[in-house]
């Protein structure tokens, strides 16, 4: 058996932000409209709910590591995971709408840079092999203007985990797709183009096709596991954020070669949204 920890929708902010001015100091009062701006109380959250995620086998990190990201905001991330002492190894990091919004390419300089442990177990399509389960870390956010959070699954990388669902070394276990965005979005598609995902037919077309594959995800800010067949399992599971609370932190086991939630989610019996072709 093995156990997967699952936090997300950190939204870490630099200690020195009020030094901000300009276009990076209005960046930051939008995204946090009607939000308080506390570094530190943060910080304590995060390196708390990592603390917890410790216990576990491998932790899946699943965006919003940062609140727009900035390259002080990733070298905190890799503070409270030292802090956490949880071993790189056991680690997987994918990038949210929030980690764009600053630089498009802070998170790739950040897997360079400060999280360089972590990117061998958060290289984009490339499978992290656990004992009971298979780990893929899969970006879906977009480079576009912090009006819009939208994410998309590209249709390069359905292609690739369609071919890794289908790979017989593989098959024997659960495959956890780890992405910022819900797989299936929002039921609207106007919504979608806005907040939601992108194209999300291509989602629904991998997890109709592989029982064995789950999808792992922030950016709702709550905790809820559905199915997306009336015969399936449930597999698309998603976490509340850190932001508001350290407890916000889901575990799940793999045994007998299945996923299994070990907290009692929000549960929906089937996406209401499956109209998807």
């Amino acid at each position: 058996m093995t156990v997967v920890a699952h936090v997300t929708d950190l939204h870490l902010v630099e200690h020195d932000h009020h030094k901000r001015g300009g276009a990076a100091k209005s960046r930051l009062l939008y995204l946090n409209t009607g939000r308080k701006i506390d570094p530190k109380a943060r910080f304590d959250r995060v390196c708390e709910a990592l603390r917890r995620a410790s216990r576990s086998d491998h932790l899946v990190i699943t965006g919003d590591l940062t609140e727009d990201g900035t390259d002080a905001q990733f070298e905190l991330l890799a503070a409270a995971l030292a802090e956490a002492k949880v071993e790189p190894e056991r680690v997987t990091l994918v990038p949210g709408n929030h980690d764009l919004y600053a630089d498009h390419g802070a998170f790739a300089r950040a897997l360079r840079g400060p999280l360089h442990a972590y990117a061998k177990t958060s290289t984009l399509g490339r499978p992290v092999e656990l004992a009971g389960a298979v780990v893929v870390p899969v970006s879906t956010a977009m480079a576009h203007h912090l009006w819009f959070s939208a994410g998309t699954l590209t249709f390069d990388m359905a292609t690739t985990l369609d071919a890794l669902a289908r790979d017989p070394a593989l098959h024997d276990r659960p495959m956890l797709v780890a992405q910022h965005h819900p797989p299936l979005g929002h039921g609207h598609p106007i919504w979608n183009w806005i907040d939601g995902m992108r194209a999300p037919e291509r989602g629904a077309r991998l997890l109709r096709a592989h029982a064995h594959v789950h999808v792992l995800h922030g950016h709702t800010h709550a905790r809820r596991s559905y199915r997306v067949r009336l015969d399936g399992p449930e597999q698309v599971h998603s976490g509340a954020a850190v932001l508001s609370s350290s407890e916000h932190v889901r575990f799940y086991d793999t045994a007998h070669g299945e996923l299994r939630p070990l907290d009692a989610p929000t549960s929906a019996p089937v996406a209401a949204h499956l109209a998807l072709s």
